[in-house]
């Protein structure tokens, strides 16, 4: 959909990423010179993403955007659920993976570009919820989490991606199993022990062109469910060709055979339970424990894209 330009632009900034980067200045270039009212706002601590948008939103802003990593966006992205505000994505983290889904672009100075003609380009995307907290990327437990807790902010620092490549490798080689009962739509059950559960709104992954599957997609109104029963050569092996695009191998039912080993349902919710309960990442940020809903909300985001 094409936009007007906007009247009133609000950026939220999570000042974490932000030392690497004259954002202000970049800001001010871009906005300035097409002639846009812009204002910023500061997080400090969980949940301030969201309520600033909810602010912006009163105060009359055209457009919100989001400065920062993924978990940041997210949380900025709650705040504008079937509102029908535009959320514009300035990359600022590690992965930048929204970025990359929406092909918003690696730099500020072309995201600040999108909304300085005039006019702009929009597209809805769907978002999952759990609880009270939305989700654009994916949600997962049992190995990621573990990925997440050691790619300190050290690390990445350090090695940027490659961070969660090292640390990848390591929870691979401790197998931590865990028995999931996990219930489909509401309706089929399966139980199995298993070392990863994710349930994916986008597929991107950050590795190059690689997604989790060539089917997950941002706006088809469903969640994509991956289930990995074992860290094993096999079962990296079946999760690698369903990235690259090659399905067989794959249990695509409820009966889990004991020869399949990477398992991917489309769902509009799934109930996970583990034992022993698990720690919970949405969108990069360790939020929650097992049990849990997770549902699709079709359509409900509207998100700042380039022109097709």
């Amino acid at each position: 959909m094409k936009l007007p330009k906007p009247s009133q632009v609000q950026v939220i900034i999570n000042p974490s990423p932000a030392h690497r980067t004259p954002l202000l200045a970049v800001l001010n270039k871009h906005f300035r010179a097409a002639g846009l009212r812009w204002d910023v706002s500061i997080t400090h601590g969980a949940g301030d993403g969201r309520s600033l948008a909810k602010q912006a939103i009163e105060r009359g802003a055209g457009v919100v955007a989001a400065y920062g990593g993924d978990g940041t966006i997210a949380e900025v992205a709650s705040g504008l659920v079937n509102t029908g505000i535009p959320l514009l994505i300035l990359p600022g983290g590690t992965g930048n993976l929204v970025a990359a889904e929406l092909n918003v672009g690696k730099t500020l100075e072309k995201a600040c570009q999108l909304i300085c003609g005039d006019e702009y380009h929009t597209r809805t995307i769907d978002v999952g919820r759990m609880g009270d907290r939305h989700f654009l990327l994916r949600i997962g437990c049992g190995i990621e989490t573990g990925v997440l807790k050691d790619a300190t902010r050290e690390l990445k620092n350090q090695f940027g991606k490659w961070a969660y490549i090292f640390a990848a490798i390591r929870r691979l080689q401790e197998h931590p199993v865990a028995d999931y009962t996990i219930k489909l739509n509401g309706r089929e059950t399966f139980n199995a022990p298993g070392v990863a559960c994710v349930v994916a709104n986008a597929g991107t992954v950050g590795l190059g062109q690689l997604t989790l599957a060539p089917s997950v997609d941002i706006d088809d109104g469903k969640l994509d469910l991956f289930f990995l029963k074992n860290a094993n050569i096999e079962g990296i092996v079946q999760l690698a060709g369903k990235m690259m695009g090659i399905d067989r191998g794959m249990d695509t039912t409820p009966d889990l055979d004991a020869s399949h080993l990477v398992n991917h349902w489309q769902v509009t919710s799934v109930e996970i339970s583990t034992t022993p309960k698990l720690d919970i990442q949405v969108d990069g940020d360790i939020v929650a424990r097992t049990p849990q809903l997770i549902e699709v909300l079709p359509g409900a985001l509207t998100v700042v894209v380039p022109a097709p």
